[in-house]
């Protein structure tokens, strides 16, 4: 159950970031009513992984590979606080999407399909896994300004860039139209906004017990795979 509940959510992750790859790279690497000015490559690729959902997406899909690989290297995905910071930040694209920018959007096709699989499908399936398997007993309130961190710290990314390109990706962090000190607003809304999804995740995470048994495959004699945590 646990490996094929990973793996439905790994082909929704995948699925919907393909489609949305698919459909956002044509349109804004070419000039059409919509888009004056063609992008090249990097920049069409900068601007694809500037936008949340796309990269809490990606997060979860390398939280998979971590946990399902054993891989060392990508061991800092496995560590509780970390597991549950994807958890609270999911939580956060699906609720913002839902409340604040489906009722004003309209998409078909390819884009729709990927927005329910970004927005709705990959975060309940990955809540879900990460309720019933991942290794909980290991996080303190004490914990939350580093499940905080990774949405301080693309805050900062976009805001630099903003300063740059002149280009964010959701209005709420212009500051080109509302000034940093309205961009400044908007930091603080989506840090208070995800304080509490980070707060209610911490009492689940204290809960003491073995971890879970491993979802790789018992490793060859004189191998130690690395430790959920």
């Amino acid at each position: 159950m646990r490996i094929l509940l990973a793996c439905a959510a790994i082909l929704a992750g995948v699925t919907g970031l393909a489609l949305d790859w698919s459909t956002i790279f044509p349109s804004v690497m070419t000039v059409s009513a919509t888009n004056a000015v063609a992008r090249s490559f990097p920049d069409a690729f900068i601007y694809f992984w500037t936008y949340f959902t796309h990269l809490t997406n990606l997060w979860l899909l390398v939280t998979y590979a971590s946990v399902l690989s054993g891989w060392r290297w990508l061991g800092w995905f496995r560590r509780p606080v970390i597991m549950a910071s994807a958890a609270a930040f999911i939580t956060l694209v699906m609720l913002y999407y839902h409340f604040m920018l489906a009722p004003t959007l309209k998409l078909e096709g390819a884009l729709g399909i990927a927005t329910v699989l970004l927005h709705y499908v990959a975060p309940i399936l990955y809540l879900a896994w990460w309720a019933l398997f991942a290794p909980h007993g290991a996080l303190r309130f004490s914990h939350l300004g580093l499940m905080l961190l990774p949405g301080i710290g693309y805050v900062a990314w976009v805001l630099l860039r903003g300063a740059v390109v002149h280009e964010y990706p959701y209005d709420i962090l212009d500051a080109d139209k509302f000034g940093y000190g309205g961009g400044g607003i908007g930091v603080a809304v989506l840090l208070v906004a995800g304080a509490p999804f980070s707060l209610f995740l911490v009492p689940p995470g204290q809960r003491r017990g073995p971890p879970p048994p491993s979802l790789c495959p018992p490793p060859a004699p004189g191998l130690t795979l690395p430790s959920w945590r």
